[in-house]
């Protein structure tokens, strides 16, 4: 690890430099010359991370920041390559890579643990920001542009297209979006905040290439940037590359990218937004309704974590005294969207409200949130739930993980408030001082009741936002774009129709040009490491229980797993499970409520989670059943953690008005995420068409789940008897003394007691042996299919049969995957059909092979890729270079980023699965191995013989359209 000590280094002066508590030292720099601003966290962590964002706030809803951080990645001066950014994906190891417009912001990050790797995104990155080529074919493909239906035939009907322009007509369909929307255009009005900055797609078509490049222009300088790095390289390595490939081409010029605070209401105000809505549904409760405050300004490090442990209290389990009076309330049955604290905002927002209400009873909602934090105000905060809020935060900062997202990055986010508006990101990373100051405040009395007073009762800046459903929006949208387009259809002179069809065809052609990615840095095959990790096991008993302790270090955090197979419950039963997941940690036990409950798992626990998991074998065609109910704890926490689930599995107590409560929040939740789901049912859908172990996963995760959840919604309170015994009786069949295989990641000095703790939790369980056979679930009529929903873009999935990961063919399917969508489907289905993704995944655990598109505007188009795609492998050359990339890349899908907390997990599953380190070295191998003949058979073989399943997720219009334009497509049309 590198010692920074001077006061200067390169061209950076040391603005400040200090302990990161178990973490490594800050350091906060200023380049002299130029004003660039640098935090870099120094630490023994070989995932080193890489970040730079710009102040980027809009000053309209074109969404000229959003569509120019997709063009800054399509080509630059040293790389001028038409997409680098992709190409990079497949010549790099990174861990992550990715870029993110926010209301505010830009920003573009990665992280890599290979050395190499690093310093070649890193130029990338550099070049990308500092130098794009800024071309105007590319802010057509990526923004904005005019073209005909029939791009060579002017006659064919204008049209929009642009991958932005669908993203967002996807993302903008949801309730959510709807409440964001209400909530910028009431509380934020005359300043950016007010604007949509991903881009509202009716304002999109006014954005131009010169406004794009004036923009670049003025934002993307070093004087209005914001580094930041972490890890184990050595910083001045870093930024002598910052400086030789970027800031050394710059002079300090005057900037000002600040926002002002907004203009404070006089009084609360309303706000309605519409949301696309299927006409055959029950819409007369899918509204929601929150009540929004603009709070503290987000640099204000103690405000923040005042407002973030207050947030915590209110809403953030089921005995949280206002989120409990909500659903109590029987006005709503879910926590609406923009609940909690946002903190992407110069000032944050907080809000409360309910989702699956009557647009009638929103003034009704407005009324608990108010007379609950009255209430709260006048008679005292709880003490111990502001303990275990303070609990988790401390938990947060201790935990080191990287699971579903990289600790290097995380680390950035908690930062940038306080960091981009003026504040101190040390405060706001290493929160201890703050946090002495508001323990200080508690014993001197009622702050957080006068926190309650200050940012929300006393606070007139608020406003009551509705989000309701509307039938005709769709088509209302739909027509309105139409007829926009046919009015300056009719004022086209030939010069420029003939303009429009030259500029489609010189786009395609562009498109179609081969690129030479040479002049891009790559990791050769040779970088690549062959060996992995071994981790280490002890076993244990705990009764009649099998204990795997994998001692890692933790921090001293416990990770703790018990599974149990469910293969041998009815299929009825197994389509309980996503509900008995959420009733096993959300309902009482032990003779205490689920408020009681909540407060326990919030006060002893970093969470406790449960959920049916479904483990595809290595060697044949089979899966394990595993429901596994998983918790994280503090190591001086240990007993009353473990106390903790065994009154969870043993004595569970399930309340008729408490499960009709978590069946109404599950159904509202998918009810209402139905347009964000869009590609996951598609492919889980189609998956289940295919065997046994796809069609238990679309009842878990998928359509199959979506319908249980809503009959289980129709069931009114007096009918829910049976249901409990039928959530009992699983209960009692999943957790018996010799069905568990209990899982525990921890530091080794804390095994010993562990194993105790473990041994009187078995001991309150059932002796008795299961009884019964292990069912398994038929596919799904293999029927092509679509399935209707209220989005305008569509999602579409077609998935193949193939074979095993110890199979010799699997890693040259594998490599297949990589290979077509990086080389064929981002170039016809992204860059030429607009869709904002186009993928080839390849199911090595699974045996299952798909194409599939994402937000995409075609749908008869997209199935016709899929087809010339499959062509494409068998009767074109497979080129060299692409070949090598794509085996890089598969190297890096197989050798996922890890944390002490991952690793015993995917340990213990790799050996029940047969994924051992010998089978994972040895596909490894058989990757570097795999020949261009290799991919041509394996495609002739799995894609081109054997039949296929496919189902799309679309709006009705899109659906009818393309029956219409291809008759017999899909043989079953229903709503999801």
């Amino acid at each position: 690890m590198a010692e920074t000590t001077a006061t200067a280094v390169g061209g950076y002066e040391v603005v400040r430099r200090e302990p990161l508590e178990r973490l490594g030292t800050y350091i906060e720099l200023r380049h002299e010359r130029t004003g660039a601003r640098h935090i870099h966290i120094e630490c023994p962590d070989d995932n080193n991370g890489f970040a730079v964002f710009f102040p980027t706030a809009p000053t309209d809803s074109t969404g000229v920041a959003h569509i120019l951080e997709h063009v800054v990645l399509a080509g630059s001066q040293k790389f001028p390559v038409r997409d680098p950014f992709f190409s990079m994906t497949t010549r790099s190891l990174a861990t992550f890579m990715n870029a993110f417009t926010r209301p505010d912001s830009t920003t573009y990050l990665f992280s890599t643990r290979n050395a190499k790797d690093y310093g070649n995104l890193l130029e990338v990155y550099l070049d990308a920001t500092f130098f794009p080529k800024l071309s105007e074919d590319a802010f057509k493909q990526e923004g904005i542009r005019f073209e005909f239906e029939d791009p060579a035939d002017s006659k064919s009907g204008l049209r929009y297209k642009g991958v932005v322009f669908n993203e967002m007509k996807g993302a903008l369909a949801a309730p959510g979006a709807a409440i964001d929307r209400a909530m910028r255009r009431s509380l934020f009005r005359g300043v950016p905040y007010e604007h949509e900055s991903g881009g509202d797609p009716q304002e999109i078509p006014n954005l131009t290439w010169q406004k794009l490049r004036q923009f670049h222009a003025h934002h993307y300088h070093p004087s209005n940037a914001f580094f930041y790095t972490y890890g184990d390289r050595p910083l001045e390595d870093t930024l002598q590359i910052v400086e030789r490939n970027a800031l050394s081409r710059f002079e300090r010029i005057a900037i000002d990218t600040s926002i002002g605070d907004v203009s404070r209401l006089k009084g609360p105000t309303e706000a309605t937004e519409p949301y696309p809505a299927n006409p055959a549904d029950d819409n007369s409760r899918k509204s929601q309704a929150l009540v929004a405050w603009v709070t503290s300004r987000t640099s204000d490090s103690f405000r923040m974590l005042g407002m973030n442990i207050l947030s915590e209290v209110l809403l953030s389990n089921a005995g949280s005294p206002l989120r409990k009076a909500l659903i109590d309330s029987g006005l709503g049955s879910a926590l609406a969207d923009g609940s909690g604290l946002h903190d992407d905002f110069r000032e944050a927002v907080f809000g409360a409200g309910l989702k699956g209400v009557a647009a009638e009873d929103a003034e009704k909602v407005q009324r608990v949130v108010l007379d609950t934090l009255e209430s709260l105000a006048d008679h005292g905060v709880d003490a111990s739930q502001v303990d275990a809020a303070i609990h988790h935060l401390e938990f947060e900062k201790r935990e080191r993980s990287n699971a579903g997202f990289p600790y290097a990055l995380r680390l950035l986010f908690t930062a940038m408030p306080a960091y981009q508006h003026g504040g101190n990101p040390l405060s706001a990373l290493n929160f201890d001082a703050d946090l002495e100051h508001l323990q200080r405040a508690r014993a001197e009395g009622r702050f957080f009741e006068n926190l309650i007073r200050a940012e929300m009762l006393d606070n007139t800046h608020r406003a009551l936002l509705k989000a309701v459903p509307d039938t005709d929006l769709e088509e209302r949208q739909r027509r309105t774009e139409l007829e926009r387009l046919a009015t300056i259809e009719t004022k086209l002179t030939d010069d420029d129709r003939a303009r429009i069809v030259a500029d489609a065809l010189r786009l395609k052609s562009e498109q179609d040009a081969k690129q030479d990615p040479s002049v891009l840095p790559t990791l050769e095959l040779s970088d690549i490491p062959m060996r992995f990790e071994d981790v280490p096991s002890v076993g244990a008993k705990a009764g009649e229980a099998s204990v795997e302790f994998y001692p890692q270090p933790t921090n001293g955090i416990t990770y703790l797993d018990i599974r149990s197979d469910f293969a041998r419950l009815t299929p009825e039963q197994k389509d309980l499970l996503p509900l008995f997941g959420r009733v096993l940690t959300q309902s009482g036990a032990a003779g205490q409520d689920y408020a009681v409950i909540a407060a326990r798992i919030a006060a002893n626990t970093g969470g406790v989670g449960a959920a049916a998991q479904v483990q595809s074998l290595a060697e044949r065609d089979d899966y394990l059943q595993s429901f596994v109910i998983s918790g994280r704890a503090l190591d001086r926490n240990a007993k009353p953690f473990i106390d903790l689930l065994t009154d969870l599995v043993a004595r569970l107590e399930i309340e008729p008005r408490r499960l009709k409560e978590i069946i109404g929040e599950i159904s509202t939740r998918l009810e209402s995420s139905l347009a964000g789901l869009g590609f996951q049912f598609a492919l889980l859908r189609a998956h289940s068409k295919l065997g046994s172990e796809g069609a238990i996963n679309d009842r878990l995760q998928g359509i199959g789940m979506l319908h249980t959840m809503r009959r289980l919604a129709r069931l009114d309170e007096t009918q829910l008897g049976e249901l409990i015994n039928d959530l009992d009786e699983i209960r009692t069949m999943l957790f018996r003394q010799n069905a568990l295989r209990i899982i525990v990641t921890c530091e080794e000095e804390v095994i010993p007691s562990l194993e105790n703790l473990l041994t009187n939790l078995v001991g309150e369980l059932n002796k008795d042996r299961a009884d019964g056979s292990a069912s398994t679930l038929p596919a799904v009529e293999r029927a092509t299919e679509a399935r209707t929903v209220a989005v305008p873009v569509a999602f579409n999935v077609r998935v193949f049969k193939t074979v095993r990961y110890t199979h010799q063919d699997s890693p040259a399917l594998l490599v297949l995957a990589n290979y077509l969508r990086d080389r064929f489907l981002h170039r016809e289905l992204r860059e030429k059909g607009g869709a904002y993704g186009g993928y080839a995944q390849a199911g090595v655990a699974s045996g299952t092979f798909y194409l599939g598109s994402y937000r995409d505007p075609n749908i008869v188009r997209t199935y016709d890729v899929f087809d010339q795609a499959v062509r494409w492998i068998i009767e074109d050359d497979i080129d060299a270079e692409g070949l090598k990339e794509a085996i890089l890349g598969s190297c890096g899908d197989v050798d996922p980023l890890e944390s002490p907390d991952i690793k015993g997990r995917r340990e213990a599953t790799n050996r029940a699965t047969g994924f051992t380190r010998q089978a994972r070295e040895r596909f490894k191998q058989r990757l570097l191995a795999v020949t261009a003949d290799d991919l041509k058979r394996v495609t002739r073989v799995y894609l081109l013989e054997a039949p296929a399943a496919q189902t799309t997720v679309a709006g009705p219009d899109m659906v009818e359209a393309a029956r219409k334009e291809r008759p017999g497509l899909f043989e079953v049309v229903a709503p999801v």
